[in-house]
């Protein structure tokens, strides 16, 4: 199912709303055939978004949209278990 731009912009602003993602650190871009990886890394979340681009006429191009949520905790978890191997 695909989506417009739009709409997946609207749905990442109600889940990862610009206020509180912080300052942009990153950006990274793939291309592979038809589809585009686009991700960008702030202070407190990792957007990556998907676009097919084989069909430039229709709007619902948008395939999938993924929020990363960095949280200290995480990390910590993930350094005190590399720790205790």
């Amino acid at each position: 199912m695909f989506m417009s731009s739009e709409t997946d912009s609207d749905i990442l602003e109600e889940i990862a709303p610009i206020g509180t993602r912080g300052k942009e650190t990153g950006q990274s871009h793939m291309v592979s055939g038809c589809n585009n990886i686009d991700g960008t890394e702030y202070e407190n979340f990792w957007i990556t978004r998907s676009t097919h681009n084989c069909l430039p006429l229709k709007p619902e191009r948008e395939m999938r949209a993924t929020v990363t949520f960095k949280r200290d905790i995480c990390q910590s978890r993930t350094k005190s278990q590399a720790n205790s191997r």
